[in-house]
């Protein structure tokens, strides 16, 4: 796979999506794609509220929509499993960045050679363990509504 599509597993630094900068693993062109929709969930969402969630989301993307997301409350988690178990494009936002010889791993890997995936991180990589802050998603959330509502 990393033969076949060397662009794929390569980290891409100084990505620029309206005035943030990322680092990128996976096909960048899921920016351009015209119709992006942002996955945020309430923590405080019921079973049958989250799995609602689901079906609409899955619909969205069965229908030529790239899922933005950093998967971060229960429900947000659910979308992006059903919605990658099923093939469908997905750019997924992490806290945490690339070094510099980073990959994907498992399943991740098999997604980004398929162009089902990419993974953006605003910030530089660290080794440290540390929870993430709420500031930290809620500005997470802002970025994903930010690649949503860019025009290509």
């Amino acid at each position: 796979m990393k033969r076949e599509h060397p662009d794929l597993f390569r980290v891409q630094r100084g990505l620029t999506v309206g005035n943030q900068q990322f680092s990128a693993i996976g096909n960048r062109f899921l920016l351009q794609r015209p119709v992006r929709l942002q996955v945020q969930c309430s923590r405080r969402l019921t079973e049958t509220e989250i799995q609602q969630q689901v079906t609409f989301s899955l619909s969205a993307a069965a229908q030529g929509a790239v899922l933005v997301s950093p998967s971060i409350s229960p429900g947000e988690k659910a979308v992006m499993r059903a919605a990658f178990e099923r093939g469908f494009p997905l750019i997924y936002l992490q806290e945490n960045g690339f070094t510099d010889l980073a990959k994907p791993g498992g399943q991740r890997m098999e997604a980004c050679a398929r162009g089902q995936l990419l993974i953006l991180a605003p910030w530089e990589h660290h080794n440290e363990r540390t929870a993430i802050s709420r500031n930290q998603c809620l500005s997470l959330n802002d970025m994903a509504r930010m690649i949503c509502e860019q025009t290509v």
